[in-house]
């Protein structure tokens, strides 16, 4: 990391400026509406102290973008106002005096914006020096989020003659996806092509984030006191890395590692029995006939037993006979606003639930929210988005198009997620799933149901899904007049 940049973490740090939060009850809402366990608030730098050292660390930025000979600097409304002058004259300190400017909010009419000719109109919609048609201008603003104010900006100086316009200069990129899946930061320079440099992004957070945690002791202030303990540091890095791995760019999810890589039941291939029984009575004794069967890797409780009888009791109930993940399947989560996610979550960590099933069908941001609120609460996290019945995708009648439920898939790879449910009925489709999220990059963990009522084979669906595979076995098991001994018979089919 450039030493500019890490001095520019620190001086954020201490000034208060950047948090990152160890508590999720401490979490910013942002502007998008995620909830986030970090933020930097630009706007504190409103006195002659700070600001003077803001705009150093956006002309060392400029500096050591490369942009060969910038003539003049040009801030953009409304943040970026601000900014022109104060890093014009950082600039000039480093050996570099250029101009600065901004527009006016309104048309100057008097003085000596009278009697110009046409090329002379930009001095009636600026304020500071006006730049010469060819003149390399770099812009300046604050955060880059989805972009409108840049468009705008790059639109109005080209309304003006001015083209050459390299660079956009900001404090600190987040480095996140829009809601609609884009790199908004990606688009803007491929649309205008303009690059786009921060002082510093969420990943060099990240990095000087594990410098403290490496050096110990906790984080102090500018008065030497202990503002952050260790244990706060190690809880807000897990918090972060989190985070940028569910929303982040694809150059920030690869700064940390793509895949999770939750191994939520220790067996490469085992048999779940989902307990879609009445009472906890039969609960218990499905788990306690089951439990010693070397293949049987965990069991997935659904909304009958957990809104009947209580998720604590449930989960109670089987710790009695057996230590197997417990895997929870609300038949279907995920399908309701983002907010829920992290209500969804905290109610599962207190019943003792070891992992949750997501099916997000209410769309990208809703499923994000999920896995980050889900993660961040220390459960492991599978997805699906294909079903085992009939007419549920549009190919086969159903409301769900085949390329959303697949981008339900994508997107939690991405996200660095790797287990996931597939239609154990439906081998076709267990192998595109395959083939997108290893192109994600992610090697797959499927969990399968759709055997023995629906027609599936535990053998055929293993075969396409590859070395690790669960099957998801509900009245096969349950419904037996000998459950032990049909546990027994259905793990016998994964060799």
């Amino acid at each position: 990391m450039e030493k500019y940049k890490e001095e520019f973490i620190r001086f954020l740090w201490k000034t208060g400026a950047l948090k990152v939060f160890d508590n999720p009850q401490d979490d910013r809402t942002l502007k998008s509406k995620r909830t986030s366990p970090w933020f930097v608030n630009i706007g504190d730098f409103n006195d002659g102290e700070s600001t003077n050292a803001l705009a150093g660390f956006y002309a060392d930025a400029i500096i050591n973008s490369g942009v060969d000979n910038p003539k003049v600097l040009y801030g953009i409304p409304d943040k970026g106002v601000g900014l022109a002058a104060p890093v014009a004259m950082a600039m000039a300190s480093k050996g570099h005096n250029i101009g600065w400017f901004f527009s006016r909010k309104d048309e100057k009419t008097h003085g000596e914006a009278t009697n110009l000719s046409s090329e002379d109109r930009i001095k009636k919609l600026t304020v500071g020096r006006a730049p010469k048609p060819n003149d390399a201008i770099v812009q300046l603003d604050d955060v880059f989020t989805a972009g409108d104010a840049k468009y705008e900006a790059n639109t109005f100086l080209k309304s003006l003659g001015r083209n050459n316009l390299p660079l956009l200069a900001i404090a600190v990129d987040r480095q996140e996806v829009a809601i609609d899946s884009r790199e908004a930061i990606t688009e803007y320079q491929e649309r205008t092509g303009t690059r786009v440099v921060s002082v510093v992004n969420a990943t060099d957070v990240m990095e000087l984030l594990k410098i403290y945690i490496n050096i110990g002791g906790g984080l102090k202030n500018v008065a030497g006191q202990t503002i952050t303990t260790q244990e706060s540091l190690v809880e807000s890095y897990r918090r972060l890395a989190n985070y940028i791995r569910v929303y982040g760019t694809k150059d920030a999810r690869t700064a940390i590692g793509k895949s999770l890589e939750q191994k939520i039941i220790e067996r490469d291939k085992s048999v779940i029995p989902a307990c879609d029984v009445e009472t906890l009575e039969q609960f218990e004794e499905l788990v306690k006939q089951t439990a010693d069967v070397p293949g049987i890797g965990g069991y997935k409780i659904g909304f009958e037993l957990g809104l009947g009888f209580g998720l604590p009791a449930v989960v109670a109930a089987a710790r009695k006979h057996t230590d197997k993940p417990i895997i929870y399947d609300h038949q279907k989560a995920g399908t309701d606003i983002p907010d829920t996610g992290k209500n969804f979550a905290r109610t599962m960590k207190k019943a003792g639930v070891d992992t949750v099933i997501f099916f997000p069908q209410a769309g990208p941001e809703t499923e994000r929210a999920c896995i980050f609120q889900a993660l961040d609460y220390g459960l492991n996290v599978i997805v699906g988005g294909r079903m085992t019945h009939p007419a549920y995708a549009v190919s086969e009648g159903g409301f769900i198009t085949d390329e959303g439920a697949l981008d339900m898939y994508r997107i939690a790879a991405r996200a660095g997620i790797n287990n996931f449910v597939v239609p154990g009925n439906k081998p076709d489709v267990i192998k595109q799933v395959r083939d997108v999220v290893e192109a994600e990059g992610v090697s797959p963990i499927f969990y399968a149901p759709g055997f023995i009522a629906q027609g599936g084979k535990i053998e055929a669906a293993a075969k396409v899904a590859g070395d690790r595979f669960h099957g998801i076995v509900g009245r096969g098991i349950y419904q037996a007049k000998d459950m032990h001994t049909a546990a027994l018979e259905h793990t016998s089919q994964l060799a």
